[in-house]
């Protein structure tokens, strides 16, 4: 540890350690220290609001089972009619928190020829208590009740206790519950103890739970998917009251306390508190006021931090200054004047013994470049030739091509070529051979670059010429053929599949010369159509091709393509396929060029990340009806 260097490294990452250290782990424990201690506090006090309803719903059931076993010493002791009431006043006064009790008997079990018996006792607003008049006249119908239904249905089916579903009752038009225990006479359920709990009266108290600024509670009973309150902002509670859990958007059964979820571009944190008989509160507080004064304080240690970094690298620029940046001016104006492609200067440094060794490595490089200059020269003209060759070939392939696709009444046709690199292989082509037939083409030749489009334009051109000549197909492609041979050009063939279709008579009379085999359309199904294996063109003079005939009916359609679409790779070496080729054209019923996208778009789909190996290229023509 000589060096200026070094000492200056040594002693910046010793001191920007040492005080990231402290800083950093200082705030991350007094951030997390924070946020217990505000995730605590808000739970200590939801926790003891809970724990207060909580003992209200103990003492409500402990209610309802001392007036149903009331309700059994009355039944027991014959019924009369002021031990009854008796009993539900008493009860009432004993439990204040109720808002009113009562026992309902079964039908006929009091007297055989009595249907109705029932005693409610209730606080009004004098605070006194008084009798529910229905039940003392004997016409208040409450068989018919949701309320008794629901605990019926739960006492028979072995609950101690039932709790109904929240709703708002028609006579006194407030939100309650009523809870139910049974009256049994030797184990038989004779009737039942009732007592109302008014919700209204716990919506009082939620509104003051607000942990902070803009939190929110949702009251609400879950067995019974049933909202009874929200706090939320913007909610009107009276019209979103009754409706399904699902009705709250941020709502979902997977919310979990003290996992996070995002509403309305904020992060909230839910505290979710179950009560005893069912129901449950959930007090959602935003993330960022929840966690405010602890992002604070970690705000302030990281300024803390960026402000010595900041510090520490001000005195180090100062030193590295001082005492390198003379050398460094000295190697700087030297690599300069070589980049500028002086390399006969020579750099000379002896200390400090960094840069020494640096200006000898500079004295290499320049020796270096000097020779790579050299070889870059060969390296750039051999690309550019390249790079011409390939411009060429592109320009001589998009000319070839043509773009303009007929469509009119007889028949339409569609056709696209994508190269697999900057020139391909594959050519298609249709023209006009007279005024009643139409000359189609599918080819791929063998090999690529200049050479490859320069043979291209050969086949093309041949098999036109001598299509529009006037010569039958089998001759045509014959004299195409003799003329590729006679070229002499080493190692290069075509596979092509050649047709003429007769706009008269909807017939295609072909030859395919070792290309793939198409598929025609019939009956809106596509199948492949069998083919003479033919010589390729362009290797054997004076071979004879083999004409085949196919008539197209209103509607069919012929499908051509090159070995790029079968032969489509996966990662793993997997091909495309003829059978997942016919498959997607049988998949649904499309327009032509419609029908090249999709097949198109299944190849990539397939192929997934893998290149594209080979050109695809596909024409598809649809005849519609005969030329007359």
């Amino acid at each position: 540890m000589t060096s200026i260097k070094s000492k200056i490294i040594f002693v910046t990452l010793a001191l920007l350690f040492a005080l990231g250290t402290v800083v950093v782990s200082a705030a991350i424990m007094a951030f997390y220290h924070d946020k217990e201690l505000l995730i605590s506090s808000n739970d200590t006090s939801i926790a003891a609001f809970e724990w207060q309803i909580n003992t209200g719903i103990s003492a409500l059931e402990k209610n309802v089972l001392d007036l149903a076993l009331l309700g059994d010493v009355y039944y027991q002791r014959g019924k009369p009619q002021s031990v009854g009431v008796f009993f539900t006043t008493q009860i009432l006064k004993n439990y204040p928190h109720s808002m009113g009790n009562g026992i309902y008997f079964l039908p006929y079990k009091v007297h055989p020829n009595q249907k109705i018996s029932c005693i409610h006792a209730v606080w009004n607003d004098n605070a006194t208590i008084e009798l529910l008049p229905s039940c003392v006249d004997g016409t208040f119908d409450y068989f018919t009740q949701n309320w008794y239904r629901e605990i019926i249905q739960d006492l028979r089916a072995g609950k101690r206790v039932s709790w109904t579903k929240p709703y708002r009752s028609t006579q006194l038009g407030i939100l309650m519950t009523t809870i139910g225990g049974g009256i049994y006479f030797e184990n038989d359920l004779v009737g039942l103890a009732t007592v109302d709990w008014e919700l209204d009266t716990i919506l009082q108290s939620i509104i003051k739970i607000k942990p902070t600024p803009n939190s929110f509670v949702l009251f609400a009973d879950k067995t019974s998917n049933f909202i009874i309150a929200t706090t939320e902002p913007g909610v009107d509670n009276s019209a979103i009251m009754g409706k399904p859990l699902e009705t709250m958007k941020w709502y979902s059964d997977n919310l979990k306390e003290g996992k996070s979820f995002d509403y309305k571009g904020k992060k909230y944190i839910p505290y979710i508190k179950k009560l005893n008989n069912g129901m449950f509160l959930i007090v959602n507080v935003p993330l960022l006021e929840l966690f405010g004064n602890a992002v604070h304080h970690l705000f302030v240690l990281l300024s803390v931090l960026l402000v010595s970094t900041i510090f520490i690298v001000f005195v180090l620029y100062k030193v590295l200054k001082r005492n390198i940046n003379q050398p460094i001016d000295t190697l700087t104006d030297i690599a300069e004047r070589i980049s500028q492609g002086d390399l006969d200067q020579d750099i000379y440094l002896d200390e400090p013994s960094e840069l020494a060794k640096l200006a000898t490595s500079f004295n290499k490089m320049k020796t270096d470049i000097k020779t790579n200059l050299t070889e870059l020269a060969k390296v750039s003209a051999e690309k550019e030739k390249i790079i011409s060759e390939l411009a060429i070939a592109k320009t001589i392939q998009d000319s070839a091509l043509p773009r303009d696709f007929p469509k009119n009444e007889y028949f339409e046709l569609a056709a696209c070529m994508l190269p697999a690199r900057e020139v391909g292989g594959d050519f298609y082509d249709f023209f006009p051979v007279d005024e009643n037939h139409v000359g189609l083409v599918m080819a791929d030749v063998c090999g690529k670059g200049i050479t490859a489009a320069l043979y291209m334009m050969s086949a093309k051109t041949a098999i036109k010429n001598m299509l529009q000549a006037g010569y039958p197909l089998q001759q045509a492609v014959s004299k195409a053929n003799n003329s590729l041979c006679d070229g002499g050009a080493p190692l290069m063939f075509v596979t092509a599949f050649i047709g003429v279709l007769d706009l008269q008579t909807g017939q295609i009379e072909y030859i395919n010369a070792g290309h793939c085999p198409p598929l025609l359309r019939t009956d809106n199904q596509y199948k492949y159509l069998s083919t003479v294996k033919n010589m390729v063109l362009g290797v054997k003079a004076g071979y004879e091709y083999k004409v085949e005939k196919v008539v197209l009916q209103k509607n069919d359609r012929l499908f051509l393509y090159t070995d790029g679409v079968t032969e489509a790779q996966t990662e793993e070496k997997k091909f495309f396929g003829e059978e997942r080729l016919l498959k997607i054209l049988n998949q649904k019923e499309l327009s032509l060029s419609e029908t090249l996208e999709y097949v198109h778009k299944n190849i990539r789909k397939f192929a997934k990340k893998a290149p594209q190996f080979d050109d695809i290229t596909m024409l598809i023509v649809e005849f519609y009806q005969k030329k007359r």
